[in-house]
């Protein structure tokens, strides 16, 4: 059997879509040992080295991921005339006559289309909808976005299956040692730190962050937001104005590696999130220790659960008294860790990548 697989967000900085799909890939590659993979990129990716996998890098020079898709994409797959498709980013090709898997990691484009740039939220969310009757068998990472899909797309509900994405085996607490070296690094010191991590956008309600942490600075004047994210905001934000004070740090960027040390170096993660379609960032920090306090909407309070601080109300109060909560109240810092820690097993990558095999194997069938 020839599976190709859409890897335009696989790369050295892939993140998102590309972090899901870089752990999904290797998994499938050894567990289909008799099957052959082509794994189409736009750049050189992870170093797949298997004998039953091949990589075929389709420079993108500047091509949108439309124009990828449905042209060097579109014409390798011609060539090589797969049994299967894997796709990982939301869309399958225009003209797709092979069975496909695809995976579909929120619908936000149709749900919200004020987020979005008016053209792009209306031919994205066209070509998500057609991809979604068109695929023989779709992957979400919650019920909350099954239910969606199946409020707002005409699909068949047997086709969709729910898989819970995993945690990689690096997030875990760091020694004392390196965290309070990692702080110091960062002028942190002896800071209690509130921490963010992820691309910033409107729904993620940074404001709203912001001024909850700093209404509870006269209690604690030690307290401190280190926020990690490009500013994707649309409309814009002025968020330098926002984050340019000498209690909040901003880094746009942090290396992969530094990931663990950051999420381990706070007290409390905080992801205000009005919209995920999973949320792999509060998962990680509490894998390294990090209490995390989610608004209590999409699939965050299906993920969470009882594994978090969950906030009901989209205003500041409520927000610092969670803050505060997940600060001082140490036996529920503890009992949320030890919850997590008996249900861990649930977000394993491995184990996704096992429910999709049994996916694959009954579409192999129809081939």
């Amino acid at each position: 059997m020839r599976i190709i697989i859409d890897g335009y967000e696989l790369g050295p900085l892939s993140a998102g879509v590309g972090r899901v799909a870089r752990n999904i890939i290797p998994a499938l590659i050894t567990l289909f040992e008799e099957d052959k993979f082509f794994i189409l990129t736009r750049e050189m990716a992870l170093p797949f080295s298997r004998p039953n996998c091949q990589q075929i890098i389709l420079p993108a020079r500047n091509r949108g991921y439309f124009r990828w898709q449905n042209g060097l994409f579109w014409r390798s797959c011609l060539r090589l005339n797969p049994h299967l498709i894997i796709a990982f980013n939301y869309t399958l090709p225009l003209i797709c006559p092979w069975p496909s898997l695809l995976f579909v990691h929120d619908i936000s484009m149709i749900v919200h289309p004020e987020w979005f740039p008016r053209k792009t939220a209306r031919w994205r969310g066209w070509l998500i909808k057609r991809s979604l009757r068109q695929a023989d068998a779709v992957i979400v990472p919650s019920m909350a976005t099954e239910k969606e899909i199946l409020s707002h797309v005409e699909i068949k509900r047997d086709k969709i299956k729910v898989i819970y994405y995993g945690l990689e085996d690096k997030f875990q607490p760091v020694p004392e040692e390196y965290r309070r070296g990692f702080k110091q690094s960062r002028g942190l010191g002896d800071r209690r730190i509130v921490g963010f991590v992820g691309s910033i956008f409107r729904r993620r309600n940074l404001p709203l962050l912001v001024e909850a942490v700093n209404s509870l600075r006269p209690e604690f004047p030690d307290i401190f937001l280190y926020v990690v994210g490009e500013d994707k905001t649309y409309p814009s934000e002025p968020l330098n104005s926002l984050l340019n004070r000498d209690w909040i740090r901003w880094d746009k960027f942090l290396p992969e590696v530094e990931l663990p040390l950051f999420y381990s170096a706070c007290d409390v993660f905080a992801y205000l999130s009005e919209y995920e379609g999973f949320g792999l960032p509060p998962l990680e920090a509490l894998a390294c220790g990090s209490v995390p306090v989610v608004l209590n909407l999409s699939s965050l309070g299906e993920i969470m659960g009882d594994l978090a601080l969950l906030v009901d109300e989209i205003n500041p109060k409520a927000v610092s008294l969670a803050i505060k909560e997940a600060l001082v109240n140490q036996k529920k810092r503890e009992e949320i860790r030890k919850r997590f820690e008996m249900r861990r097993q649930e977000f394993s990558w491995s184990r996704a990548a096992s429910n999709i095999a049994e996916i694959i194997l009954k579409l192999k069938k129809t081939v």
